[in-house]
């Protein structure tokens, strides 16, 4: 089931979304959602959509493809990131790029988001699943010249490149009952394929991240884990459209403008 954030007539609201309509719904996601009584079906044009969930925080994890490692040992654990809530942004939202410096470098990262569905700490992996309320797109929008990976890992970028306002377009939609240990993981700019890889390659499964993390921290109810950027993350401009598509989940289209207030 596929569950959206919507803005209707100036009205924000969740439903399910089935084709071409949503079904509004109540609820949250820690007590779950349920269709609202009597309540009529409205056209997917007529609505805004949203970020499907507001975090409370969102942590990011790199490397975490073996694609990546170009025959190099398996790291021992993954390295973590928190974006602030001022990251999140909507589906169709600008991306901004900060104007302070000219020769900055912004990259695109698509990749799978697990949303938290119930408070946890120290999840033992074999339950972690059921504290996994769904799955949706985001784009981990990060600074920092990555062609040198050493010299990315040396900069400022690499501390602070992933918390920039807007940093963090999430949607169109949270996944429910979805598989994601073999889904195909796609980012297009202004059409161009740039990244083109499959979940089956992570390094640490899903269920072994919310596990991992929650040893670190409390993982709270909306809380969003963005999985790790397969192979092909690049530089994105003013100007470039750029969509994230997981099937089963739909696709994250997001423009990008310069000169962010």
């Amino acid at each position: 089931m596929l569950l959206v954030r919507y803005d209707h007539a100036g009205s924000v609201q969740a439903g399910f979304l089935e084709g071409a309509e949503i079904h509004p719904c109540e609820g949250s996601i820690a007590a779950g959602f349920a269709p609202m009584a009597e309540a009529a079906a409205i056209p997917l044009a007529q609505v805004r959509l949203l970020a499907p969930v507001v975090p409370g925080k969102i942590v990011a994890v790199g490397p975490n493809y073996r694609a990546h490692l170009a025959g190099r040992p398996l790291p021992s654990r993954p390295f973590l990131w928190i974006k602030p809530p001022s990251t999140l942004a909507n589906p169709g939202d600008p991306i901004m790029l900060p104007d302070e410096d000219a020769d900055a470098v912004y990259n695109h990262e698509s990749e799978l988001a697990i949303v938290i569905g119930r408070r946890g700490r120290h999840i033992p992996v074999e339950r972690a699943a059921s504290y996994i309320f769904g799955y949706s797109c985001i784009n981990d929008v990060t600074a920092g010249d990555m062609t040198d990976k050493a010299a990315f890992r040396a900069s400022a970028a690499f501390v602070d490149g992933k918390i920039h306002d807007s940093f963090a377009p999430i949607g169109p939609a949270i996944a429910t009952g979805f598989d994601p240990d073999d889904v195909r993981i796609l980012c297009r700019v202004n059409g161009e394929v740039r990244q083109d890889h499959r979940s089956s390659d992570m390094i640490w499964s899903c269920a072994e991240l919310v596990a991992r993390i929650s040893r670190v921290m409390t993982l709270e109810p909306g809380d969003v884990i963005a999985t790790g950027s397969p192979p092909g993350s690049a530089p994105m401009r003013q100007g470039d459209r750029v969509e994230v598509e997981i099937a089963g989940i739909g696709i994250l289209a997001n423009p990008v403008v310069g000169g962010a207030a």
